[in-house]
């Protein structure tokens, strides 16, 4: 975002949290007690997991159907060459397991990204999650594809710099579960 040559419009925080094993404990601190009103947190993207140990082409974007964050999540993946797939695990409860959720309940709008399931991304996910995930094996020593997490954090600088240069801020969908139920006041766009 430093290098864009040109500060965003609105400000951008970084946040670095620990605990979400335990319970989302570090987002769900600084989000009961935000270093800024929380009502001026636009949006989140939160940045958890991704299995960078193959070349992606597609990614999964657990939230974006919720909000009009989803077509600033499109526009991101197409400019990276990347397609946006569905939820391949939705037995699994991803959106509602990881930090930016401790965001979604206090009523901003958030995307979780992940790598995908094509180019071999199912393949590598049931590796991971079958012999590393949360293991003695889940360090540095594995394959990472340095380029696939470079391109990874493109796609998400990208998202955080569209939220942050955008006229206006994401707004819930009307009817979604999700912001009726912790942003009932909140403006709402039109469900696409």
């Amino acid at each position: 975002l430093s290098e864009a040559g040109q500060a965003p419009r609105r400000t951008v925080m970084f946040l670095a949290v620990t605990g979400e094993e335990k319970g989302l404990l570090g987002s769900a601190s600084f989000a009961a007690n935000p270093a800024t009103r929380l009502d001026r947190i636009a949006g989140v993207v939160n940045l958890d997991m991704p299995i960078l140990l193959y070349d992606f082409t597609d990614i999964v974007a657990f939230g974006a159907e919720h909000s009009t964050l989803g077509p600033l999540v499109a526009q991101a993946a197409r400019t990276e060459g990347l397609t946006v797939s569905p939820d391949p695990m939705p037995e699994e409860g991803l959106f509602t397991r990881s930090d930016h959720y401790s965001f979604v309940e206090r009523g901003v709008p958030s995307v979780f990204l992940a790598t995908g399931h094509a180019n071999g991304g199912a393949e590598a996910w049931a590796g991971f999650l079958g012999g590393n995930y949360h293991g003695p094996g889940d360090d540095l020593s594995q394959a990472i594809q340095w380029d696939a997490a470079a391109k990874f954090a493109r796609v998400n600088t990208a998202i955080a710099r569209a939220i942050a240069n955008a006229d206006e801020r994401p707004l819930w969908y009307e009817g979604d579960v999700f912001g009726d139920r912790f942003a009932p006041n909140a403006a709402k766009a039109p469900a696409p």
